[in-house]
């Protein structure tokens, strides 16, 4: 047995060898001195954006979740064109799709509020899925409106928003 350990076998840690009444407990810090002050405002600034980050990424997932519905949606369409070589209701499933994809729009809006004077780098990966489905969500509907492929300007209009 070397000298670190102890009777045990266990080896002893560097703060046993403190008496457990003597140990700092952090009582004689003082709290209104200006590093502890600088730290609660840290604290606070690093809580808000985890609570921004938090919405973000709730919103996200909403988003990704109706333009996933909306994608199935649009696939009523294109499979009965293939099974019954007609497409029933089509122009209903179009404007029910129109309509889920203003609501995703209406939440993107809201990521849009949250990130106002924000550096959106820093909040990337809380609503980057969710952008993915909607843009997979426009460019399924609108190819098959029109049997082509949307660009991105076009999709671009669609996100300008005015208060």
């Amino acid at each position: 047995m070397s000298n670190k350990e102890g009777s045990g076998g266990f080896r002893k840690r560097k703060h046993d060898n403190f008496p457990h009444n003597q140990r700092r407990e952090g009582k004689d810090v003082n709290s209104s001195s200006p590093v502890m002050l600088a730290f609660k405002s840290f604290q606070q600034e690093l809580d808000a954006r985890h609570d921004k980050y938090e919405r973000l990424v709730k919103l996200s997932r909403d988003i990704t979740v109706e333009s996933k519905r909306t994608i199935f949606l649009l696939h009523r369409i294109t499979s009965s064109q293939y099974l019954d070589h007609s497409a029933p209701d089509m122009e209903d499933i179009l404007t029910e799709s129109e309509i889920k994809l203003d609501g995703v729009r209406q939440k993107i809006f809201q990521v849009a509020q949250e990130l106002s004077g924000e550096d959106m780098h820093q909040f990337h990966r809380a609503i980057t899925t969710g952008l993915q489905e909607y843009v997979e969500a426009v460019s399924f509907q609108h190819f098959i409106k029109t049997r082509s492929l949307i660009s991105m300007d076009e999709i671009n209009k669609q996100l300008i928003f005015t208060t």
